[in-house]
């Protein structure tokens, strides 16, 4: 059986640095590029092949036009037939607007992902491919989202993977071990990353659970203080290499044929990030014993308020809290309390006009 083939569709800044990181390794025989602009497409693919080839690899890299608008795009992506798909649209990327002129918790802007997301979810449910579809634009919340309403992402990759190696290197430099012997189990929602990746020491942090382990010994105390060490970090396009490393991680979990640990947000109706054991026949979520499922839930719903929002209903309503309803208020000019499938394209296209 050969090696499987990955479609990444919609080439911004995360898909392009997903693409350089991916090309970079064994898993894919054969990368199609897909974009509305074939051009962009072309040069993206060839900055890959030529990169990943420098380095030893080469996998086959073609582009494709693909406009999720276009009344071929479901017939193009079924005749592509690729193994996974990797999409991370927006209609405004979070790198070019001004925090210093807008207020607005990350809930607020929510609607410019989920307005394009749920046009993918349509269009590749239309092509009829068993592909295994990565989500990677807020997973924690959109996913869900998504699969509540009907056809939805798999899983989606970052944020819950990313603070691991703060918390491997940490302890291993501590300890003096191998940082690759820490085991993390980790079960945290898309906002826990921004309060233990950065400069201040943080003692309130949104809500998680946490075991780590070297060995048989439990070293979870530990970790929780390298969790709150200052830890300065970039947050500009560089993030984006982060996340991609976070992809290449997941996707060799997702593509083993043995399963793999690995943490992965957005997985189907599931609010937050989980650690799982992953292969290419299924994901199962992988919670130490003193864990119950329902706390796991219940821990990353409760962080949900710490993004903007208060909840999300069983048919993927989204409830904005007090302090994004007041910002979308102030910026909008209109009252909007929920975000759901039916609104998010008139709100994405007031929040375009505004921003």
């Amino acid at each position: 059986m050969g090696k499987p083939t990955l479609l990444i569709v919609s080439m911004g800044e995360l898909g392009t640095s997903f693409l350089e990181a991916v090309a970079r390794t064994e898993i894919f025989e054969t990368i199609v590029v897909g974009s509305r602009d074939l051009t962009k497409a072309q040069q993206r693919a060839n900055n890959a092949l030529i990169g990943a080839g420098l380095e030893g690899y080469f996998p086959q890299i073609t582009a494709e036009h693909l406009d999720v608008a276009g009344p071929d795009f479901a017939t193009k992506l079924k005749a592509i037939n690729p193994d996974y798909i990797f999409s991370a649209p927006s209609l405004l990327p979070w790198w070019k607007v001004d925090d210093s002129k807008v207020q607005l918790p990350f809930a607020g802007y929510m609607a410019l992902h989920l307005s394009l997301m749920a046009i993918f979810r349509d269009k590749i449910e239309a092509a009829g491919t068993d592909a295994f579809w990565i989500g990677a634009s807020f997973p924690d919340v959109i996913n869900a989202v998504l699969n509540r309403t009907g056809f939805g992402p798999d899983c989606g990759i970052g944020n819950v993977q990313e603070p691991v190696a703060k918390i491997q290197s940490g302890i291993g430099k501590t300890l003096r071990c191998n940082p690759q012997d820490v085991r993390v189990q980790l079960v945290a929602q898309h906002a826990f990353e921004y309060f233990v990746l950065g400069d201040a020491t943080n003692n309130d942090l949104p809500p998680y659970l946490m075991k780590v382990m070297v060995g048989d010994r439990n070293v979870t105390d530990l970790a929780n203080h390298v969790l709150r060490t200052p830890f300065p970090f970039p947050y500009d396009l560089s993030f984006n290499r982060v996340t991609a490393s976070a992809g290449v991680s997941a996707m060799r979990a997702l593509t083993s044929p043995t399963q793999t640990p690995v943490h992965l947000p957005g997985i189907g109706p599931l609010i937050g990030g989980y650690p799982v054991m992953a292969s290419s026949a299924d994901i199962e979520i992988d919670l130490p014993p003193e864990w119950s499922m329902e706390q796991a839930i219940a821990i990353n719903e409760a962080s949900l308020k710490w993004d903007g929002i208060d909840a999300v209903e069983p048919d993927g309503t989204v409830h904005y809290s007090h302090k994004t309803r007041e910002a979308l208020h102030q910026l909008l000019g209109q009252r909007i309390e929920t975000l759901s499938i039916a609104t998010a394209e008139a709100q994405a296209k007031a929040l375009l006009s505004a921003l």
